[in-house]
């Protein structure tokens, strides 16, 4: 088993996703400690309990493969109650992943997956993580490119730097 993940407790929400899946099990498999679960309506509740049964957690990664208005809804969610709990065990990352549809149906996206370190478009960068001593990571990938997310999100929460 890699170290790059050992001892870090990590959260991941919408695992009943092809891509949540692949990285429940990379992140796993890099030696972190994993509770992984489908999105649902009790986040708070769920989130606490998770973090409780694992002593904390370093990172929370959401999963989604939402159209954007249930998107941004996911991602609050995420930032405000698994922020919370990054918060209370004295910080760490929250990254967020979802996949690009193509332009038109049955076609592929054309292009690289990309990563951004910022924000998603909607959100203006000071509101996500204001006065927090955690950091945020967006993922967006192609759907021809979803096989890349897994290695990603297991560099975000090591803090690697980005190796494409």
């Amino acid at each position: 088993m890699s170290p790059r993940l050992a001892g870090k407790r990590v959260l991941i929400l919408g695992a009943e996703t092809e891509i949540g899946r692949a990285v429940t099990t990379a992140v796993a498999e890099v030696g972190a400690s994993v509770a992984a679960v489908a999105a649902e309506a009790a986040v708070r509740v769920m989130v606490r309990q998770v973090s409780k049964e694992l002593g904390g957690l370093d990172a929370v990664v959401l999963v989604t493969t939402e159209a954007a208005r249930q998107r941004e809804f996911s991602m609050d969610l995420a930032r405000q109650y698994g922020g919370r709990e990054l918060s209370r065990s004295g910080g760490g990352k929250l990254v967020i992943v979802w996949s690009m549809p193509a332009t038109k149906p049955g076609e592929p996206v054309s292009g690289p997956a990309f990563k951004m370190e910022l924000r998603p478009p909607d959100v203006r960068p000071d509101e996500w993580t204001r006065g927090q001593n955690w950091t945020a990571t967006f993922l967006q990938y192609a759907e021809t490119m979803l096989s890349r997310a897994a290695a990603d999100v297991v560099a975000a929460i090591a803090g690697e730097p980005d190796s494409g």
